[in-house]
């Protein structure tokens, strides 16, 4: 007998979804996680107008040219100096389908879950690890894109209506649809 040994289902998020509350309610628990956990600098986080949430886009080739990539040889050399830059979120681990589900029902049509190599750091070395990631695909006329989306802001000022009024119904469309 051959033995399937299945990668674990890692997950990026970087916006309401790191709130433990989000998760809770949607997936009734918190997954295991890594913080800090980061986009290569290609990415930036922008708040969607009129709306609590962020969405991440690749930056323009103006702005990937002045950057480093995290494919560059002198990258982790140059991390300290670049990290302030990249999209910082928590990596989820061992996600199974019937939450991810979830997960893509959430997210909508307004993103496309793309596997992306992000930069965790563990006991103060640098690691490459693929994980999927909730990319914004609705149009970059849709974001604000000279600012940045702040999560203490989202957790102190909106967390709580963003729950009632957008997280609850979700979760009860997904258990009608999916019957979780």
């Amino acid at each position: 007998m051959i033995a399937q040994i299945l990668k674990p289902n890692y997950c990026f998020v970087y916006g309401t979804l790191m709130a433990p509350e989000v998760l809770t309610t949607l997936i009734d628990r918190v997954p295991d996680n890594h913080v800090p956990a980061f986009l290569p600098p290609e990415y930036s986080r922008h708040p969607v107008i009129g709306q609590v949430y962020p969405g991440v886009i690749a930056r323009d080739d103006k702005i990937k040219n002045q950057q480093i990539s995290s494919d560059d040889p002198c990258f982790l050399e140059k991390w300290n100096d670049i990290k302030s830059s990249c999209v910082s979120g928590v990596l989820l681990s061992g996600l199974n389908d019937r939450e991810l589900k979830v997960l893509d029902w959430f997210e909508d049509v307004d993103y496309t879950r793309t596997t992306i190599p992000l930069l965790i750091c563990k006991d103060d070395i640098l690691e490459k690890i693929d994980a999927d990631v909730y990319i914004w695909s609705a149009g970059e006329e849709l974001l604000s894109l000279d600012s940045h989306w702040d999560y203490d802001v989202f957790l102190t000022e909106k967390l709580s209506d963003y729950l009632k009024s957008t997280v609850a119904p979700c979760r009860t469309e997904c258990d009608r649809r999916f019957h979780v």
